[in-house]
């Protein structure tokens, strides 16, 4: 089990490490520690600071690819609409030829919509709030979020990719209430999401 003294969020972490690669080498002779142990200190500690600059790096990477991904999503996805949106209007245009193209909306997908309610859960990574969900039959979220003990929920943004960050400052011993609503053909739709309560540490 961790020590309470130590941060449990990364960006907490480095923070607390920083300060004591900085105050351990004014402190170990006095205090009676072998220049091995010290070493091994230094060493362990600098190891946990490269390991979470690394994930970091990869992290913002990995935002990055998806950002371009929506990016090309939207761009190519709004095309094809508009191209399959030409062609209902074309003379030989059915139903029929709907259904092939997929252009029809299946009525079990409707039902499925309409009472479509999404799974949330989240956690506190980088100083920020992470919250998972799974698309399902939706186009995306609309995620809302509250303080503990108020009253209404605030509009945070809209998703269409998970997982969804909120990179507001997280202030320690905070408690946050996430809840989320589907969204389909620009609409909300379906049942609001169970309400997440999540406390957030430094």
């Amino acid at each position: 089990m961790a020590a309470r003294y130590l941060p449990r969020s990364d960006a907490g972490l480095v923070v607390w490490i920083t300060n004591l690669l900085t105050a351990l080498p004014a402190q170990a002779k006095a205090l009676g520690m072998s220049p091995t142990e010290y070493k091994d200190a230094i060493d362990q500690a600098k190891a946990v600071v490269t390991a979470i600059a690394a994930d970091e790096a990869k992290y913002a990477d990995w935002q990055a690819a998806v950002a371009r991904t929506a990016d090309l999503r939207t761009e190519a996805l709004t095309e094809i609409q508009r191209v399959i949106e030409r062609l209902k209007t074309s003379p030989g245009y059915t139903e029929e030829t709907g259904k092939a193209l997929m252009a029809v909306p299946s009525k079990a997908a409707v039902v499925h919509l309409e009472t479509y309610k999404p799974e949330l859960r989240a956690i506190a990574h980088g100083g920020k709030v992470r919250i998972h969900w799974k698309r399902g039959a939706l186009d995306g979220i609309n995620v809302y979020s509250r303080k503990l003990g108020e009253t209404a929920f605030t509009f945070l943004g809209h998703d269409s990719s998970p997982p969804y960050d909120d990179s507001r400052p997280i202030t320690p011993g905070e408690v946050r209430e996430y809840r989320a609503i589907g969204v389909a053909y620009d609409e909300e739709v379906g049942q609001p999401s169970d309400i997440l309560t999540l406390a957030l540490t430094a």
